[in-house]
């Protein structure tokens, strides 16, 4: 029987959404975990993500090394083909287990879907800005103008006399204040709209929130 209701366990898994878990992106990773990892940070349909060393399967502990995403339908692990290590067959038996006892679904994904457009030239001109400082009063603001509707970027601007409007936006989309439309080319007509969930700086559970993509719709194959 799966156990359901899963949790990062400290030692085990890492919040990719904390100041912490943004330090695994650096160059120490792969291209297409970083690509990757920063495409599920920004994506409105992912509560929350972390990178899952390992599983406990009766007295042993099963090696997994994937990003695993809370989403609407469940967790999702994203095991990326053309870089995951050799697994002979009851390696990767245990594993399949492992992740059903825990109510987890894996996907296959691989570099050619990882570098999909628009997605991925959205997410890597919005993450180009991640570092940018966004005062408290300014985020008041655009969240104030944001109240139960959502804007373009340009217009955003203008309702908030803010001229660097797509750098600050973007800062906004990498804290997951904002969100936006991926799977449409990002510029300054594209609508943005407030999150209802937590920014990577806050530490209470994720709350839950309609969710409006699958995991079918990030691609890649469920085993």
């Amino acid at each position: 029987m799966a156990q359901t209701g899963f949790q990062f366990r400290r030692n085990q898994a890492i919040d990719l959404l904390s100041v912490r878990g943004r330090r695994m992106l650096g160059p120490g990773r792969s291209s297409n975990f970083r690509r990757l990892a920063v495409q599920l940070t920004l994506d409105p349909a992912v509560r929350s993500l972390g990178f899952v060393a390992s599983l406990p399967l009766a007295a042993e502990e099963v090696a997994v090394g994937m990003l695993v995403a809370e989403r609407d339908e469940g967790s999702i692990a994203y095991d990326i083909v053309d870089e995951r290590p050799h697994r002979d067959i009851d390696s990767e038996g245990l594993l399949l287990i492992a992740l059903e006892r825990h109510g987890i679904t894996r996907v296959e994904v691989d570099g050619r879907l990882i570098e999909s457009e628009p997605r991925a030239s959205n997410c890597k001109r919005i993450w180009r800005h991640c570092d940018v400082e966004v005062s408290p009063d300014l985020r008041a603001k655009i969240e104030g103008a944001l109240e139960a509707r959502r804007l373009s970027v340009r217009d955003l601007g203008r309702a908030t006399k803010l001229r660097s409007a797509m750098t600050t936006v973007c800062a906004l989309i990498c804290r997951r204040i904002l969100y936006t439309e991926l799977s449409t080319k990002f510029g300054p007509a594209s609508w943005v709209a407030r999150r209802a969930g937590p920014s990577v700086n806050t530490s209470p559970p994720v709350q839950r929130q309609k969710l409006t993509a699958t995991a079918e719709e990030l691609g890649g194959s469920r085993r």
